[in-house]
């Protein structure tokens, strides 16, 4: 059985911690994401939380924004200033040591943006100046910096770090890195990456957003994605939009994207296989639960 987990962003209302986990394991969802949506806590207090609820019976990922810091920031690991570049490396080296702590195996990160940032009132990013790094410069930050920062983490052979696809801007414009497979391709094969165990998630929405504006077959995108690094996919996130915008909006039964699921039946360094996890927000706990059966259908 292929695990689906459930991002506690999908949960509508209060994003508590005690909130949000009890009312998922009331409604017998024990897979659960955590992300960028809750207060800050401090790290002990998190450790105890974590490992209390996976006394419960609870399996954990972590991602992205996660461990929430105390004070907003953009995580971009290809920013230029020295300052949000050692903040975003803090965050990643929070969240895998965390992990370590809880036992928790997947940790996965958005890999970084061609252009500087700030983050607004509403959580969402304002991208600045006129400056855009290349794809290629991108390349040359992980070439230069990655492979140490990784050998820092000190990972374990139960704890995995990955980097997760992004997507253009709604005009088309882009100040994203890892959007098509070419890029993906040239990412991994870099030497300084390829020797490491780094992973690849593959956000379903993102993609859509992605093959719509850049013009690719998306299908083609997953196809490739498995051929060349099928060994490396430990998770897929789902979520509809308007490929334009990633509204995180629920899914239905003629989504693309269930269909598309059928493709990582074979995927996966982890023991058990790539696993899923359901990322649309706004949603009731009975709307959650109808969409992870109607997932579950499709991959089990």
């Amino acid at each position: 059985m292929r695990k689906i987990f459930v991002s506690t962003a999908c949960l509508k209302g209060d994003k508590s911690y005690n909130r949000v986990l009890n009312t998922y394991l009331e409604a017998g969802i024990k897979n659960i994401e955590l992300t960028g949506v809750h207060p800050h806590l401090e790290l002990n207090a998190l450790k105890s939380l974590i490992n209390t609820y996976k006394s419960k019976g609870i399996d954990f990922t972590f991602h992205n924004y996660f461990p929430p810091p105390k004070k907003p920031i953009v995580l971009n690991y290809l920013s230029k200033n020295d300052i949000d570049k050692k903040n975003s490396e803090e965050i990643i080296s929070t969240a895998m040591k965390l992990a370590k702590d809880t036992n928790t195996s997947i940790y996965a990160y958005h890999p970084g943006y061609l252009r500087e940032a700030d983050m607004n009132e509403k959580g969402y990013f304002d991208f600045k100046g006129s400056s855009r790094i290349s794809f290629e410069e991108g390349l040359k930050i992980y070439k230069s910096d990655f492979n140490d920062f990784y050998k820092k983490l000190n990972l374990d052979d139960n704890t995995f770090l990955g980097v997760e696809n992004l997507f253009p801007n709604p005009d088309g414009t882009n100040d994203s890195f890892l959007c098509t497979f070419d890029e993906i391709k040239n990412f991994f094969n870099l030497p300084e990456i390829n020797s490491t165990k780094l992973c690849l998630l593959i956000d379903l929405g993102h993609l859509a957003i992605s093959s719509n504006l850049l013009k690719f077959d998306r299908m083609e995108f997953i196809e490739k994605c498995i051929k060349n690094f099928g060994d490396r996919i430990f998770e897929i996130h789902i979520s509809n939009n308007d490929e334009f915008k990633d509204l995180h909006s629920r899914i239905t039964k003629d989504s693309w994207q269930l269909e598309a699921l059928k493709y990582f039946k074979d995927t996966g360094m982890l023991n058990g296989g790539t696993v899923f996890t359901y990322e649309s927000r706004g949603l009731t706990i009975d709307q959650i639960v109808k969409d992870i059966d109607l997932i579950n259908s499709k991959i089990n």
